[in-house]
């Protein structure tokens, strides 16, 4: 499966601020020293179902950022807190379509 909005149309990325979303993503991130986008990404990559992981970087600072996906190891609590935070689909597509390009 291709996953081509990781980062949820940026509402995963520190320019998002879900403050929800940011209180899980951002104490993870800290401990290892990357971006809320690369937690995401990180969570979104270690899915046995997500083949391919498009990144959505619109800067060359972004894709470093993102990048470090591949060097974040996510504990089982880390994973706990993250599912807390899924969202049912037809919520995303609400969210998504409220965008100004949606």
């Amino acid at each position: 499966m291709i996953v081509k909005e990781g980062v949820a149309n940026d509402r995963l990325t520190p320019r998002g601020g879900d403050p929800v979303v940011r209180g899980v993503l951002d104490p993870v991130g800290a401990r290892q020293g990357v971006t809320t986008d690369a937690v995401a990404l990180a969570a979104v990559l270690a899915q046995p179902w997500a083949d391919v992981v498009l990144s959505s970087a619109a800067t060359v600072a972004h894709l470093h950022a993102n990048m470090r996906a591949f060097d974040v190891r996510l504990t089982s609590r880390d994973g706990d807190a993250l599912d807390g935070i899924a969202e049912q689909t037809d919520t995303y597509w609400d969210h998504r379509g409220d965008l100004p390009w949606g």
